[in-house]
């Protein structure tokens, strides 16, 4: 049986009618989407001609995860928000949170083009470490976990973002002044959506990171990961709520309190990814393990990587942390625009240093081919996020945000 909260017509999955009321013009981001995403291809399929095949691989695994991620994050952050009963700008806040779901399809078919560079990324295949590993470090058993993860982690959040855009859930999102709960079905599958996302975005960090370093173990790497990518959706909204705040006019990111609000997300998950950060060095330190210590030394107090290594929790967690100390920062788009970018670079940056030197531990491969395999991952970003982006805008224009506080 179905509840009268779950039963949906054809016309309660579209946005209200006073929604499309503001119809923002993305042509110039998508053309601009387009080149990126051309030069990217270009750039991708060159480096395999001029020998530099490992470089596009390792570019390929980094950009899976900093982009797959970011989509990721912002529907977990959305099914937080329900599960909070976050309604302090009706609407628009999960709409913001859902504005990047759009390349999570996309990033489910990226994730089996690992198949083809295997042998140039995961070195337990051509160097297996030991038989009693080589149970869990396959190539049919961690394509088979993480494909099948992965399919239930992007069904379930299309899923979750299409019964989001439901008339009835979008209702009582714009009502704050009531504490009736969220709809049924947004009540079943934000639990849903948390849970799996802990789980799977876990298992993608061991294996399509930690396993890069088979020989080092860390049982709390699989929370730091996936709280990385959390904290990654919320300064990516928190940037995009104030580069739409100069587009829109009036609109409910004019509003000093929703520009608060976001920046004390970005504040608050910025200390809790400094604590899983030290919590996982701590205990590395005071055991003396060796077969521990050395990813960590590697990445911290080994040239040239210690630079790139200390330079990501100066991004993530000091500047955000010294800046948006007090109230009126987080009330500032340009102050707050500006951490969340440098937050956002901050996090790719850690996905590089994840990754890469445990490939090329003496160098630091970054020249063209890193450059031209990211911007052509941000060109198919963006050309996937251009319709969530529209409803951010309509949503925010609406009129339906006299709920603000």
């Amino acid at each position: 049986m179905t509840s009268n909260s779950e039963r949906t017509s054809p016309a309660a999955t579209a946005d209200p009618p006073a929604a499309a009321a503001v119809n923002l013009d993305l042509g110039p981001l998508m053309t601009v989407s387009v080149l990126l995403l051309v030069a990217g291809l270009v750039g991708f399929f060159v480096a395999f001609m001029q020998g530099a095949s490992a470089r596009a691989w390792q570019a390929f695994l980094v950009n899976l995860l900093f982009w797959m991620g970011l989509a990721q994050g912002g529907v977990v952050a959305s099914a937080a928000f329900y599960l909070t009963q976050a309604r302090w700008a009706g609407s628009t806040t999960y709409r913001l949170a859902e504005a990047f779901a759009g390349f999570l399809p996309i990033g489910f078919v990226l994730f089996w083009g690992l198949y083809l560079g295997r042998t140039e990324i995961f070195p337990w295949i051509l160097h297996p470490v030991s038989a009693q590993k080589a149970k869990w470090l396959n190539t049919p058993f961690l394509f088979a976990r993480d494909g099948i993860g992965l399919f239930v982690m992007t069904a379930l959040s299309l899923w979750f973002v299409r019964s989001s855009r439901r008339a009835d859930v979008q209702r009582w999102a714009r009502n704050p002044d009531n504490i009736v709960l969220p709809p049924n079905v947004m009540r079943r599958l934000s639990p849903a959506v948390a849970l799996c996302f802990a789980g799977i975005y876990s298992l993608i960090g061991f294996d399509l990171v930690m396993s890069l370093s088979p020989v080092w173990r860390s049982t709390l790497f699989g929370a730091y990961f996936f709280a990385s990518v959390f904290w990654a959706a919320l300064v990516a909204m928190s940037l995009t709520a104030v580069l739409m705040r100069s587009r829109l006019g009036s609109s409910v990111f004019s509003s000093p309190t929703v520009l608060h609000d976001l920046g004390k997300l970005v504040f608050a998950f910025s200390i809790f990814w400094i604590y899983l950060t030290f919590a996982q060095y701590l205990v590395i330190w005071y055991a003396d393990i060796p077969v521990e210590t050395f990813f960590i030394v590697e990445r911290t107090q080994v040239f040239p990587w210690s630079v790139l290594g200390w330079s990501v929790p100066i991004m993530v967690w000091l500047i955000p942390f010294v800046v948006l100390l007090g109230r009126r920062p987080k009330c500032t788009p340009a102050i707050l625009g500006s951490v969340a970018a440098l937050g956002l670079a901050g996090i790719w940056l850690e996905m590089y240093v994840l990754v890469v030197p445990s490939l090329s531990p003496r160098t630091i491969p970054f020249g063209w081919v890193e450059a031209l395999v990211t911007i052509g991952f941000a060109g198919a970003f963006f050309l996937c996020s251009a319709p969530g982006l529209k409803l951010v805008a309509q949503s925010a224009t609406s009129g339906h945000s006299g709920e603000l506080r």
